[in-house]
């Protein structure tokens, strides 16, 4: 019986590390299609921005067509890193979720567990700031280092960024003058004052 139990034991660490391992793979091919998908969009980003410069209204047509398809691309370019970095989360939660169950079988076992994801942000910021206190020099690399800056958060910031622009450029394309003037439809301006 007591036989029966460890082999048990042993099939269900054996499953529980295929999957762990799947769920580390699938993160990391997650992480490296957010990379590709970004470069991707970032080629279209700069051949447009670079035909919107080149322009300079002199064919105003075109430059309102590459400034609204700026506009798209940043607003999908944002979709795609919002999305990929959806997932990924979801992946880091499998990949902490089954070391946590790992863990929770080595220990039944007596054994000792490495962890290597399921580590505390503490603990991770203790370990590099001791790194660099061992130099014992400030800098400022080592400032921004140790702000630990969400990596996988920059597509998104970046494709914000280049929305804003897109759509200052084509603020800019735009002729508002042509609107109507609404000032002689509010009540409280004066008619005689705007004809003078």
């Amino acid at each position: 019986m007591n036989l029966e139990n460890g082999n048990n034991q042993n099939s269900e660490l054996e499953s529980l590390k295929s999957v762990y391992k799947i769920c580390i793979e699938t993160r990391n091919f997650e992480i490296n299609q957010l990379i590709q998908r970004n470069n991707f969009f970032m080629l279209f980003q700069g051949v447009l921005l670079a035909a919107a410069l080149q322009n300079q209204a002199s064919k105003p047509y075109v430059e309102l067509i590459v400034c609204l398809a700026g506009v798209f691309i940043s607003i999908y370019q944002l979709q795609m890193a919002s999305g990929a970095k959806y997932w990924q989360e979801w992946w880091e939660s499998r990949v902490d979720h089954y070391e946590g169950k790992l863990r929770e079988l080595k220990q039944s076992e007596s054994g000792h567990f490495f962890e290597l994801f399921a580590t505390s942000t503490e603990d991770v910021y203790k370990e590099i700031s001791g790194r660099f206190n061992k130099s014992r020099r400030i800098s400022l690399t080592n400032i921004l280092i140790l702000r630990s800056f969400a990596v996988g958060r920059a597509p998104i910031k970046v494709s914000l960024v280049l929305l804003i622009a897109w759509l200052l450029l084509l603020a800019h394309t735009l002729n508002f003058s042509a609107l109507p003037d609404t000032s002689i439809y509010i009540k409280g301006f004066s008619f005689k004052a705007q004809q003078k």
